[in-house]
């Protein structure tokens, strides 16, 4: 027959399940009075206490709960989640590890062992845990977004991007995932998916400055950065503590040539939370670093050494230190930020895919195979007529930017910036290795390019699109649009290496974080760019070297508007007055007037050019 201790700890447990949490501690406790050493009761009030927000009481029950019962499954776990909690993140974890001892194939233990893992930033050892734990519970929405928030951290954003829909799919009114979604699909350069993310974010809950912030963005990504401003504003109202959104409102008036608001900005997001990267990368960006910024640069180097941050937030570091050594004439210490920004850089994007040279070098062999100058002179007739566009391309690096803030300084150019357009729809124009393509849908295109550009900047009489790696697409582009305007900018080849190298990239480019394969993809660009210079006609296409625009910035320039058509305008040679939105890494210098420094920049590199030498 029960006693009063059973008694009282049945009705107990049955306010627990009831959700009566205080009257079930109530019951707990008079138990507790009767039976001090009774590890169910115990156990009941560790629960309880944990709930409730007391974890060092709750801790203590436990803990005497396994004095009795070494193997409690229950014990184990909760101690796990209370640790972590408390930020005793190796104590959590050997807790962990126990409670999955006792039950391999439990997925909330799988699960909680995870998040041990990715706490302590093993992130591929939290994968596996997610991963089994969806195995045993695919209808449980949390694992998966945990799984989504692992993978996006490693950098495989298109399986990140799986986890979060499957999690959407338990879960359709989940903002967590909306909002971890719509950031992985920035990445993948989706920005209208990721805005379509955002406004169900914000129509679940407007308040949200999450959800505001991904909404800017998104919209930044989507080149309409002008909506964009309202957002960061709300998002800094809504949350004036949110260290992010400082970063990014800081990160916009930057691509506005804003500096000082920057700034303000940038700084009050340090303040915020002094354990990140990307602030500290974004206002060495935007200054010149000088011995009076050496607290700063100490600061970064501690963050790097403490370790501790997620692989993004260091690689913004790495980046940001080498952009620092590099302005205080610490040269040996810049490389070597560098190398470990490009060696986490391709980790993160890439994981252990290596670059398939073969691939390339077929596309660039296609290209020139197919386009030869019979096949462009037959089909140039069947392309569309607009002269709308002016094609500014170049290896990465090379000055793109620049030429087209000089050029839309004219008041008849509009700017698009670096458009996707050929990019995102190559594989359809041009099929696996070439097959299926055909020339005559190419006026198709060129008319949907012309609507694309137009959207972007609808009162250009002429309209730029920098986007450096169209120089692939030219061929292509000039029978789309034969009356197109092309303008290939040229630097010196190791000034443009040493910049790709020492510049992080938005989008993943799957070459750009080795120096050899950096050497290759250039000697490619070469060879291709040879074949276009005898195909294309010189009333389409010019060379313009970056060094003789700094030199001779006004003959460049009136080369340049013959090309188009147009007559010359002071505002010209006052690009950095130009107060168009800039999103790409050289927001700070085209705010500049012209400089000589970028000019071979690098023999301050000399003694560590290593593979880049080969381009001597």
């Amino acid at each position: 027959m029960p006693g009063p201790t059973d008694d009282l700890l049945n009705r107990a447990n049955q306010a627990h399940v009831s959700g009566k949490l205080t009257e079930s501690e109530s019951f707990a406790r008079q138990a507790l009075a009767l039976e001090p050493e009774n590890p169910q009761i115990h156990l009941l009030l560790g629960v309880l206490t944990g709930k409730t927000g007391r974890p060092d009481l709750a801790i203590e029950h436990f803990e005497k709960v396994l004095v009795q019962i070494p193997h409690s499954f229950e014990s184990l776990f909760w101690l796990s989640m209370l640790e972590r909690q408390q930020k005793h993140l190796d104590v959590a974890l050997s807790f962990a590890l126990k409670a999955l001892e006792l039950r391999p194939n439990d997925a909330f233990a799988n699960n909680n062992l995870g998040m041990c893992y990715m706490d302590l930033l093993r992130l591929e050892e939290a994968i596996v845990c997610f991963q089994k734990a969806a195995s045993v519970r695919a209808d449980m929405a949390p694992i998966f977004y945990n799984l989504g928030t692992a993978l996006y951290l490693v950098g495989r954003d298109l399986d990140s991007a799986k986890a979060f829909d499957l999690a959407l799919a338990i879960a359709p009114h989940s903002i967590e995932s909306f909002l971890s979604l719509g950031q992985v699909l920035i990445s993948q350069t989706n920005p209208e998916a990721a805005i379509v993310c955002a406004k169900k974010a914000i129509a679940l809950n407007s308040k949200s400055a999450t959800a505001q912030l991904l909404m800017a963005s998104a919209l930044v990504e989507n080149g309409q950065a002008d909506l964009a401003e309202d957002h960061l504003k709300r998002a800094v109202a809504l949350d004036p503590q949110d260290a992010k959104a400082h970063a990014l409102l800081g990160q916009r008036y930057q691509s506005m040539g804003r500096f000082e608001e920057a700034n303000h900005h940038l700084r009050e997001s340090m303040k915020l939370e002094p354990k990140q990267g990307f602030a500290y990368f974004a206002y060495v960006h935007n200054n010149k670093v000088s011995e009076q910024d050496r607290p700063l640069v100490e600061t970064m180097e501690r963050l790097v050494t403490e370790g501790g941050l997620p692989p993004r937030e260091m690689d913004f570091l790495y980046y940001g230190l080498g952009k620092a050594f590099e302005g205080l004439k610490e040269y040996e210490k810049a490389m070597a930020n560098f190398d470990e920004a490009n060696r986490l850089a391709r980790k993160i994007k890439f994981g252990d895919m290596p670059f398939d040279r073969k691939k390339y070098s077929r596309s660039v062999d296609w290209m020139i195979e197919t386009f030869t100058e019979e096949f462009i002179q037959k089909h140039r007739p069947l392309g569309n007529p607009s002269s709308l566009p002016i094609v500014i391309v170049g290896m990465m690096r090379s000055g793109t930017t620049l030429a087209e803030q000089i050029l839309s300084s004219h008041p008849a150019v509009a700017a698009a910036g670096e458009h996707r357009f050929w990019p995102k729809n190559a594989p359809t124009i041009f099929g696996a290795g070439g097959q299926g393509f055909r020339a005559d849908t190419l006026r198709h295109y060129g008319e949907r390019y012309v609507q694309a550009l137009k959207a972007v900047a609808p009162a250009g009489r002429h309209v730029t699109d920098k986007m450096p790696a169209n120089y692939e697409y030219l061929g292509p582009i000039h029978l789309a649009l034969p009356n197109a305007r092309i303008i290939h900018m040229r630097r010196h080849p190791l000034d443009t290496c040493v910049s790709i190298y020492a510049t992080p990239n938005r989008v993943p480019v799957d070459y750009a974080y080795d120096r050899a394969n950096i050497v290759f993809a250039y000697q490619e660009y070469l060879r291709l760019m040879e074949h276009w210079r005898s195909v294309l006609p010189e009333d389409r296409f010019i060379e313009v070297n970056y060094e003789d625009v700094v030199s001779d910035r006004q003959t460049q320039i009136e080369r340049m508007l013959k090309l188009i058509g147009l007559e010359w305008d002071d505002a010209l040679l006052h690009h950095e007055q130009n107060r168009r939105n800039v999103n790409t890494p050289s927001l700070w210098q085209v705010r500049q007037p012209i400089y000589t420094s970028s000019v071979e920049r690098w023999k301050r590199y000399e003694p560590w050019l290593e593979e880049f030498r080969n381009l001597l």
